[in-house]
């Protein structure tokens, strides 16, 4: 009779200790997705990378399309800009140098004639819109250009990295 009251003891005991396991598990999964919620909707909202005039007749293509220009003279900044940007589902058709080496500030240009596209690519960098600039250019292939500045690090793509 001793080794059964044993027996039910380490029985009973051994399912508390499933019990509460459980609960544990539960209550850090639930843990996990309430984070994984807030960071989405709060901390790391999705970028609206859909053009703003989608309804303009010579427009095929959904996403913005971005041209990125490194003009700050450090290597491989232009690729993690366009790496950023194409994991928030832009479309980005070029990488490459620009004309200068030592430009000061980032600045965005619509190229296409919308600001509001080269307005959501900022908010997408951390660019401020002071540094949005409209320059239409009725030969351009892309809606916007991204040119890096030497504050490229104060900018999102750069803290992603870090």
């Amino acid at each position: 009779m001793k080794r059964n009251r044993g027996k039910q003891k380490f029985s009973v005991s051994v399912k508390k200790y499933f019990t509460i396991a459980g609960q544990v598990l539960v209550f850090l999964f639930a843990a996990v997705l309430l984070y994984s919620l807030i960071d989405h909707l709060l901390v790391r909202p999705p970028a609206v990378t859909e053009r703003a005039d989608l309804k303009a007749p010579t427009r095929i293509e959904k996403q913005i399309q971005i041209s990125v220009r490194n003009e700050c003279g450090a290597d491989g900044v232009a690729m993690d800009f366009t790496n950023y940007l194409r994991e928030r589902g832009f479309d980005v058709v070029e990488t490459t140098n620009g004309s200068m080496s030592d430009r000061p500030v980032t600045t965005v240009v619509d190229a296409a004639g919308s600001v509001q596209n080269a307005i959501r690519v900022a908010e997408a960098l951390g660019v401020s819109r002071k540094d949005v600039v409209t320059k239409p250019d009725p030969h351009a292939y892309v809606d916007v250009e991204v040119l890096i500045g030497e504050d490229y690090q104060k900018l999102k793509p750069k803290e992603n990295i870090e």
